[in-house]
């Protein structure tokens, strides 16, 4: 299959997914989204798929909703879809039956760091600033961001990291248990690729099973924080707080929250 805004790799039943707009920091769009669900299917297919790895090309993972996008919904000129069709794009790499593993090579923003987080394990890089910044942004958080970090870090901590918005380091993602290795950049994939190759090693249907096992109460409760997500977002898009939190990103300035 042919496409346009990944590129897609296989060898040794790894399988390699780059986000491939580095112009924009791999900023996330409807069209790259489509093309995640067709991959997603097209895996699921395949018996000689062992292990996905997804990363971003150039010196992001992804700075998350395309800016554009986000401009336009502020305004109120932004398609009436619900939030929760964006989101089930991205979030089909739940969907799954082989283990995933986000290669974080670099920032890792908002809706970029979700899709991270959607994945089985992570990667990153030290120097990578990652975090859920949703809130800076006057918005509330998508992408399953507030289902998938307290399961990871616990509620407390989940708590600050999207109450706060704050972007980390690698290494503090990683102290904070958001990540399973934190490595120089140069080193991510070849980390990556050792941990893909380790699961290689194992039996591919015991594997596939274990995985399945592992989730197998997580679809409803996933579904239901993804139904919360989309409503509480699209009820933020329309405030004053959200128009100004974009604007203040565009320009480049602390925003200046009203609270309307």
């Amino acid at each position: 299959m042919a496409y346009q805004h990944i590129l897609v790799a296989q060898q040794d039943g790894i399988v390699t997914v780059t986000l491939n707009h580095p112009e924009t920091l791999n900023a996330m769009t409807e069209e790259m989204g489509d093309e995640i669900v067709d991959l997603v299917a097209a895996v699921n297919r395949d018996r000689d798929a062992r292990v996905l790895i997804l990363t971003g090309a150039g010196r992001a993972f992804s700075a998350g909703g395309a800016k554009g996008n986000l401009a336009s919904k502020a305004r109120g000129s932004g398609k009436s879809e619900p939030p929760k069709v964006f989101y089930q794009r991205y979030l089909a790499l739940r969907k799954l039956e082989i283990p995933t593993i986000a290669a974080i090579n670099g920032p890792a923003v908002g809706a970029g760091f979700c899709i991270a987080l959607a994945c089985d394990m992570r990667i990153v890089a030290a120097n990578a600033k990652v975090g859920l910044n949703f809130v800076r942004l006057g918005i509330h958080p998508g992408m399953a961001g507030t289902y998938t970090a307290p399961r990871l870090v616990g509620m407390a901590k989940a708590c600050e990291i999207i109450f706060t918005g704050k972007l980390y380091s690698g290494e503090e993602a990683f102290a904070f248990g958001l990540a399973n290795r934190v490595v120089p950049t140069e080193r991510v994939m070849e980390e990556a690729f050792a941990l893909a190759r380790d699961i290689c090693a194992s039996a591919p249907i015991a594997v596939r099973l274990a995985k399945k096992a592992l989730y197998r109460n997580d679809a409803d409760s996933l579904d239901a924080a993804i139904e919360v997500e989309s409503e509480y977002q699209a009820h933020t898009w329309t405030t004053e707080d959200a128009v100004e939190g974009i604007t203040a990103m565009t320009e480049k300035r602390p925003p200046r929250f009203c609270g309307a």
